[in-house]
């Protein structure tokens, strides 16, 4: 920056102007004259000399320190300045004619995370009468950052981050990380220095044993341009990024269109190849600024950052939701339950779909942007936004962070500054989320392949998800075209249903029971059955009281979907077969078995299907698919089954 810029730049930031000088050696008062003419000259070097002239002959002349001061903060001396500063407050620690200093003092405190002495200067800043209200309202806001920072400070969270390996942290700046949902894929944003010529790019590294494998660039976003913050759904399948226009070539970044300043764009992955992005289109993006996306588990709901008409503060939290067309609907501001007059950047939804991380600088907080987590309730209302405390939270920004979604860990970027307080590099750290912050996040996953019963070809196919206790669908996937790869997100405190579907083949029906915590995640392939004579599945989430043939509601979910199997397949004719364990009489499990198939078939019957396409059958004990001498062994003795005839 040429030195006249530099002067420019003081005269608008600095907080009051120059003062006579009261020393009381007359030389030392004339050199201080002849540097501020010589500053007025724009001749700097000569000024700074003369001051320091001065203060030999009065090593007590406040006036020249404060020069002085000003000066190295200009010229980048972000040392120097403080420590002339600070001689100024220490020779006149009440002269209300130095109320700029102690702004200028109690600033720089905070700046190194000093809350105590930071209050005590920039209150004395307040007391000094001064007349700039954008300084004063600066002041009062660092001041209340101040008294929640020493409050705060007093009952700290754990906190012991650590850098990824450098097969990750390759390069001087990686930001903005994510991970699949199975924790074995992390994407991220990079870009080779801090100089804002070298272009963003994303990359990925897998974990294998445990370990990061050296990063790569995925070439199939890889433009001259920017691609920016990015989120993948949790079976790592969906990805959106953001991609900002060119200055110099007006709503273009290369052969991509933009809206706006910024604008979200999406792939889809197929086997190990990612699809061209496309923009969202102009539902979605505006001629504004669209960018930090979040992307739910299952790909269905996406929140993001923009300043759009229609924003609370400056920048807002918005989100959109996917349709059962697939398209993406009007996004809608988040409201004045999460966002403030101020702005909110870098919102994260956690796999569990409801808890949701943010970045803001509208609430109070230990310091320009502090990271909260706010819970969704099941009206679509928000709770109050929780700070997630000291020391995740510092006097620094904190920008963005990613929550596993065991809710065990959380990835962030740690920027490390020079001494001008200039961003010089960017790693991804780590840290293990403190017990107080976990609860409800602790999700977990269910994945596999899909595979064709009888040939072993991989499949495409639809896996939902369904809550049993409210009877709703929580996620809706599919497996991969070409790998019949899929995952699924379950969340603790649930009963769930997992159905897996393709035209041609009988459903496959999963019981996944996470009322409890403590559930595993799970690895299980699906192997569907093509409809043909003579096919049975096991009905998984068919639930009878013990030793009784009374249905439980749960079951509900499970037989309406045997219902529509039969709607839709009009021509087939099954067996309902009733099967136990070996607890109990012999006659006595024939008997119940016999009786819930026919419980079975009452239910289809009153649900519209022809009785004569339909037959009921007890096998009792006789044909276990598992040794009769473990409870999870008898549990799945227990069972009907669906048989074609």
């Amino acid at each position: 920056m040429k030195l006249k810029l530099y002067l420019l730049l003081c005269l608008s930031l600095n907080l009051s102007v120059f003062t006579f000088g009261q020393s009381t050696k007359k030389k030392a008062n004339k050199l201080y004259e002849e540097g501020i003419n010589y500053w007025r000259a724009r001749n700097f070097d000569k000024s700074i000399e003369l001051m320091h002239k001065a203060l030999k002959i009065d090593p007590e002349f406040a006036e020249a320190y404060q020069h002085l001061g000003r000066a190295y903060e200009i010229f980048g001396e972000v040392a120097k300045a403080e420590k002339y500063f600070l001689k100024v407050v220490e020779l006149k620690p009440h002269d209300k004619k130095f109320g700029g200093v102690y702004y200028k003092v109690g600033y720089n405190y905070f700046e190194k995370g000093d809350y105590h002495n930071s209050l005590k200067f920039l209150e004395k800043f307040l007391a000094s009468s001064p007349r700039s209200d954008k300084f004063i309202n600066i002041a009062k806001q660092r001041i209340a950052n101040c008294k929640y920072g020493i409050e705060g400070m007093k009952n700290p969270v754990p906190f012991s981050p650590e850098a990824l390996a450098p097969a990750v942290n390759a390069m001087e700046m990686q930001y903005f990380p994510v991970l699949s949902g199975d924790r074995e894929t992390i994407i991220f944003t990079a870009r080779v220095s801090a100089h804002p010529n070298h272009d963003e790019n994303i990359w990925q590294s897998k974990k294998i044993n445990g370990e990061w494998q050296q990063a790569t660039r995925l070439e199939e976003f890889t433009t001259m341009y920017n691609e920016g913050t990015c989120t993948i759904s949790a079976d790592g399948r969906t990805l959106i990024f953001t991609a900002c226009a060119d200055v110099r070539g007006g709503r273009q970044a290369g052969k991509r269109q933009i809206y706006g300043r910024c604008d979200l764009f999406i792939s889809y992955k197929i086997g190990e190849r990612w699809s061209e992005p496309r923009n969202m289109g102009d539902v979605v993006n505006t001629e504004h600024w669209e960018t930090q996306p979040s992307l739910s588990a299952d790909g269905r709901t996406l929140y993001f950052a923009s300043d759009k008409p229609g924003s609370i503060g400056g920048i807002d939290l918005w989100k959109t939701t996917r349709n059962t067309n697939g398209v993406w609907t009007k996004p809608i501001n988040l409201g004045n339950q999460v966002n403030t007059r101020r702005n909110e950047y870098s919102p994260f939804i956690h796999a569990n779909g409801h808890s949701l991380f943010f970045s803001s600088d509208g609430y109070p907080s230990y310091g320009g942007q502090d990271l909260y987590k706010v819970e969704l309730n099941p009206d679509g209302t928000w709770q109050r936004p929780e700070n997630l405390g000291y020391p995740i939270n510092n006097h620094r920004n904190q920008i963005g962070i990613f929550v596993t979604s065991d809710g065990k860990e959380g990835y962030y970027t740690n920027e490390q500054l020079n001494r001008r307080g200039q961003l010089f590099k960017s790693q991804i750290y780590k840290f293990e989320i403190p017990e107080k912050l976990r609860e409800n996040l602790q999700s977990r996953y269910v994945k596999g392949t899909v595979y064709d019963a009888k040939t072993k070809k991989r499949l495409s196919a639809k896996v939902n998800l369904i809550n049993l206790e409210n009877k709703q669908m929580e996620s809706s996937v599919r497996s991969d075209s070409q790998t019949g790869n899929y995952l699924i997100i379950l969340n603790e405190g649930s009963e769930y249903a997992l159905y897996v579907e393709k035209k041609g083949y009988l459903f496959q029906s999963l019981s996944f029971d996470y009322a409890e915590k403590d559930g595993k995640d799970v690895v299980v392939d699906v192997y569907l059955e093509p409809i043909d004579k003579e096919a049975s599945i096991v009905l998984n989430n068919i639930f009878f009281e013990s030793a009784k043939w009374e249905l439980l509601g749960k079951s509900k979910i499970e037989l309406d979907k045997l219902v529509g199997f039969m709607q839709q397949n009009k021509a087939l004719k099954i067996e309902i077969s009733g099967h136990t364990d070996n607890v109990g009489g012999t006659s006595a499990n024939q008997k119940l078995s016999e009786n819930r198939a026919q419980t079975v078939v009452k239910y289809l019957v009153e649900s519209g299907i022809e009785s004569s396409r339909l037959k009921a059958k007890g096998y009792g004990e006789t044909q276990p698919k598992f040794g009769n001498k473990t409870e999870e062994n008898r549990a799945k003795n227990r069972r009907i089954e669906f048989r074609i005839l």
